[in-house]
Parts: C-alpha cells; structure tokens; sequence
C-alpha cells in the first residue's frame, strides 16, 4: 500500500512538473525593435524579436480610422514559431502616416494536431510615413564606419535632430564583424531603435566588415532588403537612390578569406544590373540621382582591390550616367571630390568614421552637411 502510495504522489509529481514546463511563468515581451525596414511609397517591413516562440501580427490604422489585421504567410502557413518577426504590409497610399501595433501571441507547446497558446503582446501604437516619389524635397541623415561603438552612433543622432529627418542610411561597417547576431542589436539596432526606427525607416549599405564572420551569412536575416538583395534602388521626393553592395576590399584568394570568398563574380553580376538600372525611367527621370556605395568609386588615390574593381568595372556605367552625388566611407577619413577630380563625372563626398552627413534636397540643389560627433560643422557642400 506505501509503494503504491509513494507511486501515485510520484506520478502526481511528474505530471505537476511536466505541466509547468509546457506553462512558462515568465511572460512574453519584445526583446529588440521594432524597427522599419524597406519603406517604400505603398509598404513597410516591421522587425522584432521575442523571449518566446510567437506568430507575429500588425494591427494597422488608416488616416480614417479604418482599421486592418496582417499576417503574412507562406506556401499556405501563416509565419510563426520563431524568436524574429517579420510583417509585411503593402497597399498603402504614398506620403501617407499610418499608425500600428505589434500584436504577437506565444506559442507555449506546437503539435501537428493541438497548439496552445499563451500570452499576447499588444503594443501601444506607433506611427509611420511612407516615400512620396512625387514630393517636392527631402532631408535625410547618413553615417558609416561606426563599428559597434553605439555610444558614438547615440551622439551622431541625437546631436543630428532625429525628429526632422525622413530616414537614415546607414552606409556599411556599422559592426565589426558578424560572429553571432547579437552583435547587430548590441552594436547598432537597439540604439537606433532607442531614437528613431520604430518611427522612421533606415536603409542599409552592406560594408566589407559585414561580410566577416560565422554570421555574416545571416545577415539579411535581420533586415528587408528590396528583392532581397543588397543592391536595390528606391524613390523618394526628387531623388532617385541607387545603393550598391561593395564587397570585400581585399582579392577573393587572400589568406583571411580561407578560400570561401567570390565577391568578383558577385560584382560582376551586380554590374549587371546597374547597367540596366541607369537606362531605367526611374533613373533618368529623376531630377536627381544619388548613389550610395560604401567605398567611393574613384580612378585615383591609394585603392585597395576592392576599391579598384569597382573603379574598373561600375567607373564606366557610372560615369556617362549623370550623376548628381555619390556618398561613402570606408576611409576614415574626410575627403571630397569635385565633377571630374577623381576620373569620374561625378562628385564624391567621403564620410569618416567619427562624423555623419545630413543632406537636403529640394528643387534648386542638394546641400550636404558634414558634422562632428558632437553637431559641430565640419564642411558644407552645394550641389546646383
């Protein structure tokens, strides 16, 4: 009677602890972001992660107070599960503000016949804008090279009045190196989400130093890229962006490389879309177009072989395309070149690792502002 006895509560006690494995007490919450991705005049891509398995949701509503549920799906099954969310909405007005919420429901235990589910994060709203291709000016903010050192990336937004910025581009080497994706949040995302991007979109120019690392290959994974590539174009007010993917800087047999690298045939097949993307309406119907590259293209000055290649092959298609500005870093240092100083036709505004540049563009001219970590005026150039 006393081993049945001691079975039973054993049993019981099994059956207790069983249960609350599958209830976790710690509630669900939003680990990072969210965060606007590839913004554009109809769309917008919400990032965010959880503590816990979850199906991601957007509560969005209209100006006039309509109101809509999305969740996307793929092959027929609504995405969900996971600890990184990603909702895509579409079919919205250009130059439009919207407002929404995150709404993500846990997912305690996942069977192919029974789901329980858990708690529900229900946020209070946001808002968001998105592109006017048909605006009349534009204001937007770039920085590169900031390497992990988000302290340095807080002074450069703040002290750059985020609020009045419509976007922000981040122009390559904004970590290190990619060896865990936690990097990305600790090095940069989670100070922009602190200031602006659960607001305001930034757009991504893929760097040499984001290539490095075991988790160089998820990279993507953490943003939306149009096409899903990390070359893409886009239009907003007067201008028409092209941002180019670099590549690595040094040749693909280089030792640190240890035979896993192809970034020339990968440039080679990137070349070919720009030369169909500079004979694109978009682009020569724009009033403006500027490109957006993290190692300047330009035919002289010490180049490493990745500054070289692109020299060499996208020089060309970029040269005849009538160019208004290019913007990049890798450097480190300050510099300009005016129309036809470095060998292209074309003027190229370097970025350093410690300043950032606030461009306005309005029907007259483009004017770029260099500023220092703290605000101060470094130099200002006007583009007629």
């Amino acid at each position: 009677m006393k081993r049945f006895y001691s079975l039973s509560v054993l049993i019981t006690f099994l059956s207790l602890y069983s249960f609350s494995q599958m209830i976790d007490n710690d509630n669900l919450v939003i680990t990072h972001g969210p965060y606007l991705q590839n913004l554009d005049a109809s769309g917008v891509t919400i990032i965010w992660t959880t503590n816990k398995p979850a199906v991601p949701g957007i509560s969005l509503t209209y100006p006039d107070g309509l109101k809509r549920f999305i969740r996307n799906s793929h092959d027929g099954i609504i995405d969900g599960g996971g600890l990184l969310h990603k909702v895509r909405v579409e079919g919205l007005e250009a130059g439009t503000t919207y407002q929404y919420s995150i709404n993500s429901i846990q997912i305690l235990k996942y069977q192919a016949y029974k789901i329980y589910y858990g708690d529900t994060i229900d946020m209070k709203p946001l808002s968001f804008t998105t592109l006017n291709p048909k605006a009349e000016k534009t204001n937007f903010t770039v920085v590169n090279d900031v390497h992990e050192y988000s302290g340095k990336l807080a002074s450069y937004i703040r002290n750059g009045n985020p609020a009045a910025q419509e976007f922000f581009i981040y122009n390559g080497d904004m970590v290190n190196y990619v060896q865990s994706p936690e990097q990305l949040f600790t090095g940069f995302i989670d100070t922009t989400v602190a200031y602006f991007a659960r607001t305001r979109a930034f757009f991504y120019a893929r760097g040499n130093h984001e290539a490095r690392g075991y988790a160089g290959r998820e990279f993507k994974n953490y943003f939306d890229f149009r096409d899903n590539r990390f070359y893409y174009s886009f239009d907003h007010g007067p201008v028409h962006f092209v941002v180019l993917d670099c590549g690595e800087d040094k040749p693909d047999d280089n030792r640190y490389y240890y035979g896993l690298a192809d970034y020339d045939s990968y440039r080679l097949e990137q070349l070919e879309w720009l030369k169909k993307e500079v004979k694109s309406d978009a682009f020569r119907k724009a009033k403006y177009r500027i490109v957006i590259v993290h190692m300047p293209i330009l035919n002289e000055g010490s180049r490493g072989h990745g500054m070289k290649f692109l020299a060499d092959n996208f020089g060309p298609v970029l040269k005849t395309a009538k160019i208004n500005l290019m913007l990049s870093g890798h450097t480190h240092r300050n510099s300009f070149h005016a129309r036809g100083e470095a060998g292209q036709e074309y003027p190229v505004l370097v970025n350093s690792n410690n300043s950032f540049v606030e461009i306005y563009v309005d029907k007259e001219k483009i004017r770029a502002v260099v500023r220092d970590v703290n605000g101060g005026n470094i130099a200002e150039y006007e583009f007629r």
